[in-house]
């Protein structure tokens, strides 16, 4: 059975600059992407620029999103309409949903659909500079919108604690680790991505710029992928923020196991290892200036401690 087609998305594009410049073969990126070989080497042929000095072609992806966007605009309906292109923009300004839109041109038109509430939002989303104007006039004001099948996150039994083996369970071997995310004040998009092993409790902590699942997933591989034959095994909460939990799984070559829903007391261990952290660093903490060394420093004197639960050593 085939792979359905799909378009790469503007953080899937980003996804694909990194891991080029990291040298992956183009099949192994399109397994972790979901998409066909022939997707990601068609992207990189037609989105590739040419370096005005050496005349060599590359992959950047904000010209490669570019370029996708300049083709799509050709077939959007509000692009060629002028008159139901400044209808729709009015409407919105003034707090009308895309479905409002809809509906309420269906009834002046006598049931005869001018423009869809999809197409609505996607000519939105469709161009940054559209997105940034008008998602601040919609009611959850996204500044990104997922496919509707992205939209609620259905985590597959085989990847539920559940499923994990007994000897993750009662500590047997060394390499399976929990993660989580410690978060500060609202507002505040920097965060930690902490990852605590249960047989030794030995933490990692790295600073995370965002809270976007792409953005976390590439931090956290781009950080363990040097220890990469120690991590058997990685437990998340369902937070959206792991949703790109298929990068990780293969990149790093690991297994990938969710708590149920609602629990995140099931990976004790590291919520355990962030009450540690939080002694040091609050909530309130003003953590956008603090460095990668100290954050290191700081892990290094919660490893050095010797625990009970190890006989007292370290």
């Amino acid at each position: 059975m085939g792979m359905n087609y799909k378009h790469l998305t503007e953080k899937d594009r980003i996804f694909l600059r990194i891991m080029l410049d990291k040298h992956y073969p183009k099949a192994k990126i399109a397994t972790i992407l979901g998409v066909s070989a022939s997707t990601i080497y068609r992207e990189v042929k037609r989105n590739s620029c040419t370096h005005w000095h050496s005349g060599l072609k590359f992959y950047w992806n904000h010209r490669a999103q570019e370029k996708y966007l300049d083709r799509r605009k050709r077939g959007l309906k509000l692009e060629k309409n002028t008159e139901l292109r400044e209808y729709v923009t009015k409407k919105i300004k003034a707090g009308w949903s895309p479905y409002q839109i809809e509906g309420r041109l269906k009834l002046e038109n006598e049931g005869i659909c001018q423009i869809s509430h999809e197409s609505i939002y996607h000519y939105i989303y469709s161009d940054p500079n559209r997105r940034n104007r008008f998602s601040t006039h919609l009611r959850r004001r996204h500044s990104y919108r997922l496919k509707r099948n992205q939209r609620k996150s259905k985590i597959p039994s085989e990847l539920l604690i559940t499923s994990r083996p007994e000897s993750i369970k009662i500590r047997k071997d060394f390499g399976h680790w929990e993660c989580d995310l410690v978060v500060f004040k609202k507002g505040v998009k920097t965060n930690l991505i902490t990852l605590r092993e249960r047989q030794t409790r030995y933490m990692i902590a790295i600073k995370n710029e965002n809270r976007e699942a792409a953005g976390t997933a590439l931090a956290l591989i781009n950080t363990v992928k040097k220890i990469k034959p120690y991590i058997k095994s990685i437990t998340f909460d369902q937070g959206s923020e792991f949703k790109r939990y298929g990068w990780i799984k293969e990149c790093l070559e690991t297994d990938i196991y969710f708590c149920e829903a609602g629990s995140p007391y099931q990976k004790g261990s590291v919520e355990n290892g962030n009450g540690l952290i939080r002694i040091e660093l609050p909530r309130t903490y003003p953590v956008e200036g603090l460095k990668q060394r100290h954050i290191t420093t700081l892990i290094k004197n919660i490893n050095n401690r010797p625990l009970k639960c190890l006989n007292y050593k370290c």
